[in-house]
C-alpha cells in the first residue's frame, strides 16, 4: 500500500508550483500594468501640454491679427488725417479767393489719390468699357438706338477703387440701353 504523505507531497509540490508560478505571472502582469499605467500618465501629460501649446498658439495668432488690424487702421487713418490737416489749411488760406480754394482742394485731391496708390488702392476707370457687375454699380440705364453702345458704360457717378485685383468699392455708372425706333435717344 501506499503511503499517503508520499501521494500527497506530490500534489503539494504541484500545488506549490502552480502557486508560484501564478504568483510570478501575477508579479510580471502587475509589473507590466505599472508601466502600462506610467505610459499612459506620460502620454495624458504629453497631451495637455500640447493642448496647452495649442491653446497658448492660438491666443499668439489673435493677439498678433488684432495688432495687424489695429497696424491698417491707423495707417488708413494716418492717410486721411493728413488729407484733413491738407484741406484746413487751405481752407484757412483761401477764405476770400474762391479761385485758390479750388485749386487748393484739386492739389490736396491728387495728393491723397497718389498716398493712396502708394499704399496700393488705385482707382477703377468705368467711361466707355462694357458694364461689369463685379466692377460697375449701374444707378441709371441711359436708352440709346445705337446697338454698339448697349451695356456700355456711359457716365461714372462716383469713382470705384480697387486693391489689387480686389474690388473695394464699385465705380456708380450709368450704363446705354438699346432701345430700338424713336425712343431711343442717339
Amino acid at each position: 500500500m501506499e503511503n499517503p504523505e508520499e501521494t500527497q507531497k506530490p500534489t503539494e509540490t504541484s500545488e506549490e508550483r502552480v502557486a508560484e508560478a501564478s504568483s510570478d505571472e501575477l508579479d510580471s502582469l502587475r509589473g507590466q500594468l505599472d508601466a502600462k499605467s506610467k505610459r499612459i500618465d506620460e502620454l495624458s501629460r504629453a497631451y495637455a501640454d500640447a493642448l496647452n501649446d495649442r491653446e497658448s498658439f492660438k491666443r499668439r495668432m489673435e493677439r498678433e491679427k488684432d495688432r495687424q488690424v489695429e497696424r491698417a487702421q491707423a495707417d488708413s487713418a494716418t492717410l486721411l488725417l493728413d488729407a484733413m490737416d491738407d484741406l484746413r489749411r487751405a481752407l484757412a488760406s483761401s477764405t476770400k479767393d474762391a479761385a485758390a480754394l479750388a485749386e487748393g482742394v484739386r492739389l490736396i485731391a491728387d495728393a491723397l489719390q497718389r498716398r493712396l496708390e502708394g499704399v496700393g488702392v488705385v482707382p477703377v476707370h468705368a467711361e466707355g468699357q462694357v458694364f461689369d457687375p463685379l466692377v460697375h454699380e449701374a444707378v441709371d440705364m441711359v436708352p440709346t438706338n445705337d446697338r454698339e453702345s448697349d451695356g456700355v458704360v456711359i457716365e461714372e457717378i462716383r469713382g470705384g477703387w480697387k486693391i489689387g485685383e480686389k474690388v473695394i468699392r464699385p465705380v456708380r455708372v450709368r450704363v446705354a440701353r438699346y432701345v430700338p425706333g424713336p425712343e431711343g435717344a442717339a
